[in-house]
Protein backbone atom coordinates (compact mmCIF):
# COMPACT_ATOMS: atom_id res chain seq x y z
CA UNK A 1 0.00 0.00 0.00
CA UNK A 2 1.36 3.42 -0.65
CA UNK A 3 0.82 5.66 1.64
CA UNK A 4 2.46 9.04 -0.04
CA UNK A 5 3.72 10.08 -2.69
CA UNK A 6 5.91 12.83 -2.03
CA UNK A 7 7.21 15.40 -4.29
CA UNK A 8 10.66 16.80 -3.61
CA UNK A 9 13.57 17.63 -5.59
CA UNK A 10 16.21 16.05 -3.62
CA UNK A 11 14.36 12.47 -3.20
CA UNK A 12 15.87 11.45 -0.02
CA UNK A 13 17.11 13.65 2.72
CA UNK A 14 17.37 13.99 6.21
CA UNK A 15 13.71 14.89 6.48
CA UNK A 16 12.66 12.39 4.47
CA UNK A 17 14.75 9.41 5.73
CA UNK A 18 14.45 10.32 9.47
CA UNK A 19 10.59 12.27 9.99
CA UNK A 20 8.82 11.45 7.75
CA UNK A 21 9.53 7.81 7.04
CA UNK A 22 8.67 7.53 10.89
CA UNK A 23 6.03 9.38 10.59
CA UNK A 24 4.14 7.29 7.82
CA UNK A 25 5.27 4.02 9.69
CA UNK A 26 7.05 3.14 6.18
CA UNK A 27 8.08 0.01 5.03
CA UNK A 28 9.57 1.02 2.32
CA UNK A 29 10.78 4.01 0.01
CA UNK A 30 10.19 3.45 -3.63
CA UNK A 31 12.68 6.75 -5.63
CA UNK A 32 10.56 6.72 -8.71
CA UNK A 33 13.76 8.77 -11.13
CA UNK A 34 14.69 7.83 -14.11
CA UNK A 35 18.00 9.89 -13.81
CA UNK A 36 18.78 8.28 -10.04
CA UNK A 37 17.68 4.75 -11.91
CA UNK A 38 20.34 5.45 -14.27
CA UNK A 39 23.34 6.66 -12.37
CA UNK A 40 25.36 4.65 -10.40
CA UNK A 41 26.97 7.56 -8.11
CA UNK A 42 23.28 8.60 -7.45
CA UNK A 43 21.93 5.60 -6.58
CA UNK A 44 24.56 5.45 -3.84
CA UNK A 45 23.98 8.55 -2.45
CA UNK A 46 20.42 7.65 -1.86
CA UNK A 47 21.21 4.13 0.04
CA UNK A 48 23.39 5.98 2.21
CA UNK A 49 21.09 8.75 2.62
CA UNK A 50 17.78 6.32 3.22
CA UNK A 51 17.02 4.53 7.04
CA UNK A 52 18.62 1.33 7.94
CA UNK A 53 16.04 -0.56 8.92
CA UNK A 54 13.82 0.91 5.58
CA UNK A 55 13.31 -1.30 2.14
CA UNK A 56 14.71 1.41 -0.06
CA UNK A 57 14.44 0.49 -4.07
CA UNK A 58 15.42 2.83 -6.64
CA UNK A 59 13.47 2.47 -10.51
CA UNK A 60 12.92 4.05 -13.68
CA UNK A 61 9.08 5.67 -13.46
CA UNK A 62 8.40 2.89 -15.54
CA UNK A 63 10.00 0.25 -13.94
CA UNK A 64 8.08 1.49 -10.27
CA UNK A 65 4.90 1.51 -11.25
CA UNK A 66 4.91 -1.85 -12.31
CA UNK A 67 6.59 -2.66 -9.11
CA UNK A 68 3.94 -0.39 -7.42
CA UNK A 69 1.04 -2.26 -8.88
CA UNK A 70 2.18 -5.69 -8.35
CA UNK A 71 -0.23 -7.13 -5.71
CA UNK A 72 2.64 -7.92 -3.44
CA UNK A 73 2.96 -4.44 -2.52
CA UNK A 74 -0.34 -3.99 -0.74
CA UNK A 75 1.65 -6.25 1.97
CA UNK A 76 4.30 -3.42 2.83
CA UNK A 77 4.13 0.36 3.98
CA UNK A 78 5.11 2.22 0.71
CA UNK A 79 6.33 5.67 0.85
CA UNK A 80 6.69 6.80 -2.96
CA UNK A 81 9.74 9.57 -3.78
CA UNK A 82 9.49 11.59 -7.39
CA UNK A 83 11.51 15.14 -8.36
CA UNK A 84 8.75 16.45 -10.03
CA UNK A 85 5.04 17.29 -10.21
CA UNK A 86 5.15 15.64 -13.70
CA UNK A 87 6.85 12.59 -12.69
CA UNK A 88 4.13 12.63 -9.82
CA UNK A 89 1.51 12.81 -12.01
CA UNK A 90 2.85 10.50 -14.66
CA UNK A 91 2.71 8.24 -11.71
CA UNK A 92 -0.39 8.81 -10.35
CA UNK A 93 -1.58 8.12 -13.93
CA UNK A 94 -0.89 4.67 -14.13
CA UNK A 95 -1.54 3.19 -10.74
CA UNK A 96 -3.88 0.91 -9.55
CA UNK A 97 -4.35 2.68 -6.37
CA UNK A 98 -6.92 5.16 -5.50
CA UNK A 99 -7.17 7.78 -3.16
CA UNK A 100 -3.44 8.53 -2.91
CA UNK A 101 -2.02 11.05 -0.89
CA UNK A 102 0.72 13.47 -3.27
CA UNK A 103 2.61 15.75 -0.83
CA UNK A 104 4.21 18.34 -3.21
CA UNK A 105 6.94 18.98 -0.26
CA UNK A 106 10.25 20.89 -2.41
CA UNK A 107 9.86 21.63 -6.04
CA UNK A 108 11.05 23.68 -8.60
CA UNK A 109 14.23 25.34 -6.65
CA UNK A 110 17.01 22.72 -8.32
CA UNK A 111 15.16 22.03 -11.70
CA UNK A 112 18.14 24.29 -13.73
CA UNK A 113 14.81 26.85 -14.87
CA UNK A 114 15.41 30.03 -13.70
CA UNK A 115 13.14 30.87 -10.78
CA UNK A 116 12.23 34.53 -11.40
CA UNK A 117 9.54 33.28 -13.66
CA UNK A 118 8.02 30.51 -11.19
CA UNK A 119 4.73 30.76 -8.85
CA UNK A 120 6.28 30.81 -5.65
CA UNK A 121 3.43 28.69 -3.62
CA UNK A 122 4.97 28.23 -0.62
CA UNK A 123 8.76 28.81 -0.25
CA UNK A 124 9.80 25.14 -0.53
CA UNK A 125 7.58 25.17 -3.71
CA UNK A 126 8.07 27.25 -7.40
CA UNK A 127 6.08 25.85 -10.04
CA UNK A 128 6.74 27.31 -13.66
CA UNK A 129 4.20 27.15 -16.07
CA UNK A 130 4.09 23.68 -17.36
CA UNK A 131 4.36 22.33 -13.81
CA UNK A 132 1.47 24.19 -13.11
CA UNK A 133 -0.68 22.88 -15.21
CA UNK A 134 0.61 19.22 -14.07
CA UNK A 135 -0.38 20.37 -10.85
CA UNK A 136 -4.02 21.51 -11.97
CA UNK A 137 -3.93 17.80 -13.84
CA UNK A 138 -3.27 16.08 -10.48
CA UNK A 139 -5.82 18.48 -8.38
CA UNK A 140 -8.12 16.74 -11.23
CA UNK A 141 -7.32 13.22 -10.73
CA UNK A 142 -9.41 13.14 -7.04
CA UNK A 143 -6.28 12.22 -4.99
CA UNK A 144 -5.55 14.46 -1.75
CA UNK A 145 -2.75 16.84 -3.46
CA UNK A 146 -1.14 18.88 -0.11
CA UNK A 147 2.09 21.00 0.38
CA UNK A 148 3.76 20.00 3.69
CA UNK A 149 7.34 20.10 3.80
CA UNK A 150 7.58 18.85 7.52
CA UNK A 151 5.05 16.43 9.55
CA UNK A 152 4.82 19.20 12.22
CA UNK A 153 3.42 21.82 9.62
CA UNK A 154 -0.35 22.63 9.05
CA UNK A 155 -1.29 20.93 5.57
CA UNK A 156 -1.88 23.63 3.00
CA UNK A 157 -4.27 21.97 0.27
CA UNK A 158 -2.86 22.37 -3.33
CA UNK A 159 -6.17 23.62 -4.69
CA UNK A 160 -6.29 26.00 -2.08
CA UNK A 161 -3.12 27.62 -2.72
CA UNK A 162 -3.98 28.04 -6.58
CA UNK A 163 -7.58 29.44 -5.65
CA UNK A 164 -5.86 31.98 -3.77
CA UNK A 165 -3.39 32.98 -6.47
CA UNK A 166 -6.14 33.06 -8.97
CA UNK A 167 -4.78 29.97 -11.24
CA UNK A 168 -7.78 27.76 -10.63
Amino acid sequence: MIVTVRVDDRLIHGQVALLWTKKLQADGIVVANDAAANNETQQMTLKMAAPYNVKLTIKSLSDAVQLLNNPKAEKMRIFVLVNSIKDALALVKELNEANLTVNIANAGRFDGEDIAGKLNLTKTVLVSDSELENLKALIASDNEIILQTLPDEPIKKAADLLKSHNKL
